[in-house]
């Protein structure tokens, strides 16, 4: 009977016996890529694990390539599986994953405008999506960096996560007085590269709190 070499038997040991996972879910229309785990393991000569669809399917426009990338754009909103066969000349593993094309998600955030001033230096918004655990940004709409007077502190900088009593989370907004030219105002973006659009957030100082008499 022969022997397996070490290089093999490192290698049997990464790849994993039959199992189920979850691909991070698609949105119909948009470029997707996902790199499949044990793509960089070596083994058996240096050969590198080559990935093979051995069963089920994957959504109409994404492709499963030899190297492990699962990449295109699908183009209907579904949910199956596919079976997943990752090989060498001494080894092999199999692994189901199951994915979801999902219509793309909605962000909003509240409220959509935010006067602050050197009374009320700090404002608080709240960014929801129809999409739970959704990453989002924070950019200057007109492009660049955010104006110096202005400070944005996402909470999380993601939607609550799947069972959360959250309805969204909490954005910081902090104006340092100094640095804010008279009549300061910023036009922010607030974006996920999943979302259909962005939504506007609009920041401005205002003058200082008249005082009384």
């Amino acid at each position: 009977m022969g022997s397996v070499t070490a290089p093999c038997l490192a290698l049997l040991s990464l790849l994993p016996a039959a199992s189920a996972a979850t691909l991070p879910a698609m949105v119909i229309h948009r470029f997707y890529h996902h790199q499949l785990p044990f793509a960089g393991a070596s083994g058996c000569a240096g050969y590198q694990p080559r990935f093979l669809l051995a069963g089920g399917e994957l959504p109409e426009g994404v492709r499963l390539t030899l190297d492990g990338r699962v990449t295109g754009e699908a183009v209907r909103i579904a949910s199956g599986t596919a079976a997943v066969r990752v090989e060498t000349p001494c080894s092999f593993g199999e692994r189901e994953w199951s994915w979801t094309v999902r219509g793309a998600p909605v962000l909003d955030i509240a409220p959509p405008e935010i006067v602050l001033d050197r009374g009320r230096r700090e404002a608080m918004a709240l960014v929801s999506s129809s999409w739970r655990d959704l990453a989002y940004t924070v950019s200057n709409a007109a492009g660049g960096p955010l104006p110096a007077w202005l400070k944005v502190r996402p909470r999380r900088g993601r939607t609550p996560a799947e069972g959360s009593a959250l309805t969204g989370d909490r954005l910081l907004l902090v104006a340092v007085p100094e640095l804010a030219p008279p009549g300061a105002r910023a036009e922010l973006l607030v974006h996920s590269w999943q979302a259909s659009e962005p939504v506007p957030l609009s920041v401005r100082f205002g003058p200082e709190p008249e005082t009384g008499p």
